[in-house]
């Protein structure tokens, strides 16, 4: 990785159709900026999941989300999934419910990885930002 500034944006269209776009997107941005494969695969997998829930439970107020792509200080790989809807994802369910498993995964890679994940008002849009932060230099034991 250099040591610039490394920060991306995509705007995807809240439809089914534009989660593959988000896919390919983390995956072009990340390797290009040289990640190793697997925090590509783990971003990958953080951005599908988070951008599938604005399809399924935010479209309604938020026809587009925001992606975010920055890394600071070449430490950390902030990944950021934006929304106009103003209500917060509810309570995680158990790993054993029908459906919405998809913040309990974001939630279980973010954990194995020694990150942190966070919902954060989005003053601009009314609505909110499910931050992730992963680190990208190996955490102690």
């Amino acid at each position: 990785m250099s040591s610039t500034a490394m920060h991306h944006d995509l705007q995807v269209i809240s439809t089914a159709e534009h989660v593959p776009l988000a896919r390919r997107e983390t995956v072009n941005v990340l390797a290009s900026w040289g990640m190793s494969e697997q925090v590509v695969d783990t971003a990958c997998l953080i951005i599908s999941e988070l951008v599938t829930n604005v399809v399924r439970h935010a479209a309604v107020l938020s026809p587009t989300a925001t992606v975010t792509f920055t890394v600071e200080d070449e430490a950390e790989l902030v990944l950021a999934v934006a929304d106009a809807h103003p209500f917060k994802p509810k309570p995680l369910p158990a790993a054993h419910d029908f459906g919405g498993r998809g913040l309990f995964l974001v939630n279980a890679l973010v954990k194995e990885v020694h990150g942190r994940a966070e919902v954060v008002p989005d003053p601009a849009t009314g609505g909110k930002r499910i931050v992730i932060r992963l680190p990208l230099v190996p955490v102690p034991a």
